[in-house]
């Protein structure tokens, strides 16, 4: 049985959950021999984007720059698993455009006060201190219904299951029975 190749993308705020689930997808399929590469938005920001600002249009390529590089590797066979905030209708849009069917959403969630209150990366903390900027303030427009195919609530359900929905998403789309 041919196995397809897709590209799954976590989006939501920051520390809604996006990069333990990704890795944990990463890892499930890497376990079962199934070619994956994990592209993660803060790497991607500190690397190979790290020329572009934090203005919308930056943004926007950020976005653009990932995608574009999602849709190399899956055309080459290696299924990708992508996490960024992607928190604009616009840059949902641009990536939609790229990556057409290859793409699969799943939308994590969890409200902006957990994600204080979680704050992984000291992002938050760092916004409060004035030391970063348009994290809480910036705008994170609600998912269309087509992104919201795929929404887990990480305050409603736990990492694990969490993790086992997203399985399921992808068992069913890729059509693999090694999953």
């Amino acid at each position: 049985m041919k196995t397809l190749t897709k590209v799954f993308w976590l989006f939501g705020r920051s520390g809604a959950g996006k990069t333990t689930l990704a890795l944990r997808l990463r890892d499930g399929l890497a376990d079962r021999a199934i070619p994956v590469v994990y592209l993660d938005g803060d790497d991607l920001r500190s690397t190979l984007c790290s020329d572009l600002g934090f203005k919308p249009e930056a943004r926007l390529e950020n976005h653009r720059r990932i995608a574009e590089i999602a849709r190399l590797l899956a055309n080459q066979g290696v299924n990708v698993v992508v996490s960024t905030m992607a928190p604009e209708h616009q840059q949902r849009d641009l990536v939609a455009g790229i990556l057409g069917d290859k793409l699969l959403w799943f939308y994590i969630h969890a409200p902006l006060d957990v994600c204080i209150a979680r704050d992984p990366k000291g992002l938050y903390k760092r916004a409060m201190a004035g030391q970063v900027n348009h994290l809480i303030d910036y705008p994170f427009e609600a998912p269309r219904p087509q992104e919201r195919e795929n929404y887990l609530d990480t305050v409603a359900k736990n990492v694990n299951d969490c993790y086992l929905e997203i399985l399921q998403s992808v068992n069913h789309c890729l059509n693999a029975d090694a999953i």
